[in-house]
This record gives structure tokens, C-alpha cells and sequence, in this order.
């Protein structure tokens, strides 16, 4: 886990020509793939030096692996 967090303003200018942001980036800054909802709320409150729970990972569903 990295232990890097940018600043709002960091992950901004991060953003891809398409308003997203690469999963490449995203690896670097601790985020999984696909981002959950809310992840740039997480990191800015990381930023600020509050104390927040890692973000969940989504996992497939049973039906999805068969």
C-alpha cells in the first residue's frame, strides 16, 4: 500500500483528456481498480489527516467467475 497521498489539487490535474483517470495512476495513489465510489472524497480526507478506513475493493460475484 502506498503511502503517498496527493492533494486535491494533485488529483485534478491528473485528470485524462476524458475526465477519468488512468488505472496506472490511480495504483500509484492506492485507489483499486475499478475506483469505488467516493474515492477522491477518501483522498482528500487522507490529505487533510483524517483517519479513514482503506477503501473497498470490489470483488466479482460467484455468478460472474462460471
Amino acid at each position: 500500500m502506498t503511502s503517498y497521498v496527493p492533494s486535491p489539487d494533485e488529483v485534478s490535474a491528473a485528470q485524462t483528456e476524458n475526465g477519468g483517470w488512468s488505472k496506472k495512476q490511480l495504483a500509484e495513489w492506492g485507489v483499486p481498480w475499478p475506483p469505488p465510489s467516493g474515492w477522491r472524497k477518501h483522498l482528500e480526507a487522507k490529505w487533510n489527516g483524517e483517519d479513514v478506513a482503506p477503501l473497498p475493493r470490489q470483488e466479482p460475484d460467484q455468478d460472474t467467475l462460471f
